[in-house]
């Protein structure tokens, strides 16, 4: 079973912040929350050491010349699927992989050049996956979101959550009203 990292209040808010922008600078965090801008370096660092975090730029394949964007379904033999999702991972096209529970065994998300580049991607890359069954591809032609908030919640974890005493809860209760 996976060590699931507990958060505390303060690491929340750090993340809401990063959510928000994450370009935001330690210091303007630190600002905003009444912490010291170091502070808010460590809790960072350590939140994308322990994988709660990533922090990246998230391209658009269209106006980077990918015009063909699909999310590809996977059916593989059973004890295949995880194998065939780290080959997957590998892969610098894709965009994201998943081990799916319905319908599909796998599922990801390619960019590719044009349509003549998928047709050659299903019948040498899909096609030599070990175990794929069959797949199906779905392509998109707009996506309306590519981002979601999450709230931490400390109690599914089951972490109780850190309190903040005096000065710094103020703070905290001042940065949640914003």
């Amino acid at each position: 079973m996976p060590i699931i990292p507990t958060i505390d209040e303060l690491d929340a808010l750090i993340v809401a912040e990063l959510q928000d922008d994450g370009r935001r600078s330690y210091k303007e965090i630190g600002e905003r929350l009444g912490v010291s801008a170091g502070t808010v370096r460590a809790r960072a660092l350590q939140l994308m050491e322990d994988g709660v975090v990533d922090v990246i730029a998230i391209p658009n394949a269209w106006k980077m010349g990918f015009p063909i964007v699909a999310v590809v379904g996977l059916r593989v033999t059973p004890g295949k699927a995880e194998a065939v999702a780290d080959i997957l991972a590998e892969r610098e096209e894709i965009a994201w992989v998943g081990l799916v529970a319905t319908g599909f065994d796998v599922m990801f998300e390619v960019a590719l050049k044009d349509a003549q580049e998928l047709g050659h991607y299903r019948e040498r890359v899909i096609a030599s996956l070990p175990g794929v069954a069959s797949s199906e591809v779905f392509m998109l032609w707009s996506v309306r979101k590519l981002r979601f908030r999450l709230k931490a919640d400390r109690k599914a974890n089951g972490a109780a959550p850190k309190k903040a005493s005096g000065k710094k809860t103020r703070r905290i209760r001042k940065a949640r009203a914003k």
